[in-house]
C-alpha cells in the first residue's frame, strides 16, 4: 500500500513538472515578443524639424512566427517642443509605395496610421505623399514599413518633417503715424526666441521682412514711409530648435495709412472773405503735434 502511495506521489510530481516547463515554455516567448516590441525605440532614427532624411529600403527584418516573410522596417524619432501643425513628407523611388505609415506615441501606442493617399511622378519615378498631423508637445515615433519580392530590391527614399506652432502672433496696436513711421505692438507669445515683422503696400502683395526682434520685444516702428501710402503689417514668432527655426502661424494682417500734412486754412472772420479764395499760401515748417500743417493767406486789400 505503501509503495502504491509513493508511485502515485512521483507520478504527480513529474506531472507537475511537465506542466511547468510547458507553461514557462510557452510564457518566455510572449515575454521575449513584449520585449521586442519596444526594441525599435531604441534604434530609430533621430529626426529634426525641417531636416530631410535619405536612405534606402530594403528587406532588413526577419521572418518570425507571427510574420512569416522577409521585409522592410524603419523607425523615426522626434521630439515636439509644443502644440504645431505638421506636416510628414516622404518619397520612395518606384512605381510601389510603403505598404503603412504609422505614428506611436512616447509609450508605444499608435495613434494613427496611413495606408493610402499616395502619388506617382513619372518624370522622377518617385511616390509621393504628405500627412497632416496635429500633435502636442512630447516625444513620438514613425513607422514606415513594406515587404519586397527579393532581398536584393532596393529604393531610396527621402523623409521631411515640417510645421508650425498651432497659434499665431496677434496684435495689440498699430497707431498711425504723420511723419512717416508707424508704430506696431503685439501681445507676447510664450515660448519663442523672437519674431519677425513683415511689410507689404497692398492686402495680397509680397509682404518682405523688415525687422526681427527678440523675445523681450513686442513694439517695432516702421520709419521711411510714404505719406498719402497705405501700409500692411504681418508678424509672426520663432524658436530655434536644433539648428533651424520653426515658427508660429502668421498673424492677421493689419494696415495703417500714414496721412498727409494736416491743412489748416486760416480765413478771415468777416463775411465779406468768406467765400474768397486764397492769394497764396505756404508750408510752415514749424512741427506741430499732429504733424506739419499748410496755411492759406488772403490779401485782404485786393480788389474784389
Amino acid at each position: 500500500m505503501m509503495e502504491n502511495l509513493k508511485t502515485m506521489w512521483k507520478k504527480t510530481a513529474c506531472a507537475i513538472m511537465i506542466v511547468a516547463v510547458l507553461v514557462t515554455g510557452i510564457l518566455t516567448p510572449a515575454q521575449t515578443t513584449q520585449a521586442a516590441v519596444y526594441s525599435w525605440m531604441r534604434t530609430a532614427k533621430t529626426m529634426y524639424l525641417n531636416r530631410t532624411i535619405n536612405g534606402t529600403a530594403r528587406n532588413n527584418v526577419k521572418p518570425t512566427l507571427m510574420d512569416p516573410y522577409d521585409c522592410y522596417d524603419d523607425y523615426f524619432y522626434v521630439k515636439i517642443p509644443a502644440r504645431m501643425e505638421l506636416y510628414l513628407s516622404i518619397s520612395v523611388e518606384g512605381t510601389s509605395p510603403f505598404d503603412f505609415i504609422r505614428v506611436y506615441n512616447n509609450s508605444g501606442n499608435e495613434i494613427g496610421s496611413v495606408y493610402s493617399g499616395w502619388s506617382y511622378n513619372r518624370s522622377s519615378n518617385r511616390c509621393y505623399i504628405k500627412i497632416k498631423m496635429n500633435l502636442n508637445g512630447g516625444s513620438y515615433y514613425i513607422r514606415q514599413a513594406d515587404i519586397y519580392r527579393s532581398n536584393s530590391e532596393k529604393h531610396r527614399y527621402s523623409v521631411r518633417l515640417t510645421g508650425q506652432f498651432v497659434n499665431a502672433v496677434s496684435f495689440s496696436g498699430l497707431r498711425k503715424a504723420y511723419s512717416g513711421a508707424a508704430k506696431l505692438t503685439w501681445r507676447r507669445f510664450s515660448g519663442v526666441d523672437g519674431y519677425e515683422i513683415f511689410r507689404s503696400t497692398s492686402a495680397r502683395g509680397t509682404y518682405r521682412r523688415i525687422a526681427t526682434v527678440g523675445r523681450g520685444t513686442t513694439s517695432c516702428t516702421n520709419r521711411g514711409l510714404r505719406r498719402n501710402a497705405r501700409y500692411y503689417y504681418r508678424i509672426r514668432g520663432y524658436k530655434n530648435i536644433n539648428g533651424t527655426r520653426v515658427y508660429t502661424k502668421t498673424s492677421a494682417t493689419r494696415s495703417v495709412r500714414v496721412q498727409q500734412n494736416n491743412k489748416i486754412s486760416v480765413y478771415p472772420r468777416h463775411p465779406a472773405f468768406r467765400n474768397r479764395v486764397p492769394d497764396f499760401e505756404f508750408t510752415c515748417l514749424m512741427r506741430y503735434p499732429i504733424g506739419f500743417c499748410t496755411e492759406k493767406w488772403y490779401n485782404f486789400f485786393s480788389k474784389t
